[in-house]
């Protein structure tokens, strides 16, 4: 009865794991799949238990990546790519069932979550997708435990999560009466609400000050924008050919942009931005566009922001060079261009380059502005040069496709929280939001996919607030795979025999 139980633990993680990460998210389930799942591994031998659970986390990986959620081609490469994920997944499981039972106490309750820790964070490297999956975006719902990571970076919660099911652990393993348990859980209870209580706190009185601006965030026109990414492929036309998709495909849905924008500038808005690849332009026409937007601005003494696909006029060359570029181009009220940025993390197969890797800023009568593009949000490394800039508001344009849509957009307050930075995210098929630097929700438009309405206006905080985060990066996660090395030494370190003195 006994083995048959541990398969039932198995079932029940792996039942649960689906909705713990990527699609479909329930927070709490986070906490539990790793429970039973852990249950399970440590009742089989490692031979066993390792190999099951590398099954059992792919087959729920199939579930939560269902409807293309990440761009890779059906096949055998995308097994393989789930296997590997599923491989990464189980492998903190194997760590805790080699150390774990060679420790005692609170050691032992930490070889697993920082197993986790080390794990994800060192999974980053060279990652495309840089922390997407992340356990620590579970818990996107909880804005007092969110402010964690404005100390810790991702990696505290994460830790913290997965901290949650070795504690259990101990208690369904030894129970309330036996030494060793009490420590382990009082220390977990006690590190968890001091999180609860410094979230809690942080958020009643740090709030960022009454000043705001308005802005307008907007995506384009869903049915023109279709009609534009509609376009005949460009790579080997004529340039009387692509001025005849400009004219058709391409025009229309920049004027609508363009006749929107000037709406918002006269309604009041100050800073106007649009969602990533808002437009698509061909590249001898780029400098029209910007010239267009620099107009408006200064007609009307805004910043505004444009973003567009550049189609390059020698792309998809035999050398497998870009097929385009992917622009975020702010205009001051003068009509001056403040940056022109390239996205430095393209998703795998859109056919660009990535740009240098810094992130502009610029001081304005709003705050300190600055401007990251979509999936360059999966690398907080990389956006925590806005945090270490002491920027006030971030602009975030984005594009997503509809089985990420409400996933990546839940990822925004993190990189707000962790940086102290309102984040104003416009979204091309995808959800359009903006929050304060602490993570609270400003605005939120409706599903581009369900509303015609494509402008989302907010009153954005013009100050922002310094962070620990911004200063000192992913010390937790180093000092997390510094620990799984230390707790492995302490596992293998040679014991005294009962008799020695």
């Amino acid at each position: 009865m006994k083995r048959l139980a541990t398969w039932i633990w198995l079932a029940v993680g792996t039942a649960l794991l689906p909705f713990a990460n990527l699609q479909t998210l329930i927070p709490l389930t986070a906490w539990l799949a790793p429970v039973f799942l852990l249950r399970f591994t440590r009742s089989q031998r490692l031979l066993v238990g390792f190999p099951v659970l590398v099954l059992a986390m792919s087959g729920a990986l199939l579930v939560a990546l269902r409807g293309g959620f990440f761009p890779v081609v059906d096949g055998p490469g995308y097994y393989l790519f789930v296997a590997a994920l599923g491989l990464g997944g189980a492998l903190p499981f194997a760590v805790d069932r080699v150390l774990a039972p060679r420790l005692a106490g609170v050691p032992r309750t930490l070889v697993f979550p920082a197993a986790v820790t080390t794990v994800e964070f060192l999974g980053t490297i060279g990652n495309p997708f840089g922390t997407a999956g992340s356990t620590a975006y579970s818990q996107y719902a909880g804005l007092p435990l969110l402010q964690l990571v404005s100390v810790t970076g991702i990696w505290g919660l994460t830790f913290l999560v997965s901290w949650f099911a070795p504690v259990v652990n101990e208690v369904w393993e030894r129970g309330w009466s036996r030494s060793g348990v009490v420590s382990p859980a009082g220390l977990f209870t006690a590190v968890t609400v001091a999180a609860l209580l410094f979230g809690g706190a942080r958020l009643a009185f740090s709030a960022p000050g009454t000043e705001t601006v308005r802005v307008a965030a907007l995506a384009p026109d869903r049915h023109l924008s279709e009609l534009a990414y509609r376009a005949p492929d460009l790579r080997a036309a004529s340039p009387a050919e692509r001025a005849s998709v400009r004219d058709e495909h391409f025009t229309p849905v920049l004027d609508e942009l363009f006749d929107r924008s000037e709406l918002e500038a006269i309604a009041g808005a100050k800073i106007i931005a649009w969602s990533e690849a808002a437009a698509r332009t061909l590249d001898e026409d780029q400098t029209n566009v910007v010239a267009r937007a620099a107009d408006l601005a200064r007609e009307h003494g805004v910043y505004l922001q444009v973003s567009m696909i550049v189609q390059l006029a020698a792309g998809g060359s035999a050398d497998g060079g870009p097929v385009n570029e992917n622009h975020a181009v702010l205009l001051d009220p003068r009509g001056a261009v403040v940056w022109d940025y390239q996205k430095s993390k393209p998703t795998p197969g859109d056919g660009q380059d990535p740009g240098p890797g810094i992130i502009p800023s610029v001081d304005t009568p709003y705050g300190r502005l600055a401007t990251i593009i979509c999936q360059d949000d999966f690398f907080p490394d990389l956006v925590r040069q806005a945090g270490a800039a002491q920027v006030d508001i971030l602009l975030l344009p984005s594009s997503d496709w509809d089985s990420v849509a409400a996933w990546h957009a839940q990822q925004a307050p993190f990189r707000a929280i962790e940086n102290g930075a309102a984040v104003v995210r416009p979204t091309r098929q995808g959800i359009s939001l903006a929050t304060d630097s602490q993570g609270r929700l400003l605005g939120h438009k409706a599903d581009y996919f369900v509303t015609d309405t494509q402008t989302l206006v907010a009153s954005v905080p013009t100050g922002g607030s310094g962070t620990w985060y911004s200063v000192v990066g992913d010390t937790f996660a180093w000092a997390s795979t510094a620990g799984t090395l230390v707790l492995a030494a302490a596992a293998f370190r040679p014991r005294r025999h009962r008799g020695e003195q």
